[in-house]
């Protein structure tokens, strides 16, 4: 009686069968997007005007109430406290908070589409590595914001003072501010600008091209918080946040952590704001 012998294995290429092919049920590496320049510019200036008008109608739907309150109560001293005093934090902190819900929206409608993959995003806590480099990044954007100022003072050219900055307010209204930013202020920014548009600019301009751009429109949207200033004024302020967005948008691309970033982001505001409360 013949001993029985077992098949022998399979070749891939005579079932059919690719070899690359992860196989039922098994999901293989996200190819990036393609995408025109034209599109990748269009679609990233789209992103910033749906942030912004999420924003604006989150800020309206929270303030009509209030407004109608204050003037159902003719409450003054309030409307005072909150637009021209200390209060005013909160209406700063209800702001950048909606902004931070649109740019939620945005980039889960992105993952969605399929304009961004998921695993783009970066979103893993830090390092300890990480965490230093950050203190390095903070310090060093911070030396760098004051040597630009010297620089802009010598020419005879002041960096002008942010919208939030007020001479009058308390350390208290300062300190808000630094929490604030580092736990609304930076995350928002960073998650729409960083999260959403660099890696939507990416596939068409490539890292070099999609952190200058993504820079460039970061810069554009603070023109409104300079509207004080002259001309040059607002110039010199504007090109202190390019180098602050261009720096972001370098560490972004090689450690490709967006927690870092929004980290990095909300120390950097938050150590100007203590000096304004201490100094």
């Amino acid at each position: 009686m013949d001993s029985p012998q077992s098949d022998p294995p399979s070749d891939p290429e005579d079932s059919g069968s690719d070899p690359e092919d992860p196989g039922p049920g098994v999901s293989g590496p996200e190819e990036p997007p393609s995408r025109s320049r034209l599109i990748a510019i269009a679609g990233s200036v789209g992103y910033v005007i749906g942030a912004f008008i999420i924003a604006f109608a989150g800020s309206i739907a929270l303030m009509m109430p209030l407004m109608i309150g204050l003037m159902v109560t003719d409450n003054l001293e309030l409307v005072e406290y909150l637009f021209e005093g200390d209060g005013f934090v909160f209406l700063a902190a209800a702001e950048s908070a909606m902004l931070g819900l649109g740019a939620v929206g945005l980039a889960a409608l992105s993952v969605m589409r399929g304009w961004i993959p998921k695993s783009d995003f970066g979103l893993s806590i830090p390092t300890n590595r990480q965490f230093v480099v950050s203190l390095i990044a903070i310090a060093g954007l911070v030396a760098l914001g004051m040597a630009l100022s010297i620089i802009s003072n010598t020419l005879g050219i002041p960096a002008s003072e942010h919208s939030l900055i007020d001479e009058n307010a308390s350390a208290t209204y300062f300190l808000a501010l630094a929490v604030i930013s580092i736990l609304i202020i930076g995350p928002a920014e960073e998650l729409l600008f960083r999260g959403v548009i660099q890696n939507y600019m990416r596939p068409a301009f490539g890292s070099a091209g999609a952190i200058v751009l993504t820079s460039v429109l970061f810069s554009s949207i603070h023109l409104p918080a300079y509207f004080t200033a002259t001309f040059a004024e607002a110039v010199v302020s504007l090109g202190v946040v390019l180098a602050l967005s261009l720096v972001l948008g370098w560490l972004y691309e090689k450690y490709e952590n967006l927690y870092l970033v929004m980290w990095i982001h909300g120390g950097y505001n938050a150590v100007l704001f203590l000096f304004q409360a201490f100094l």
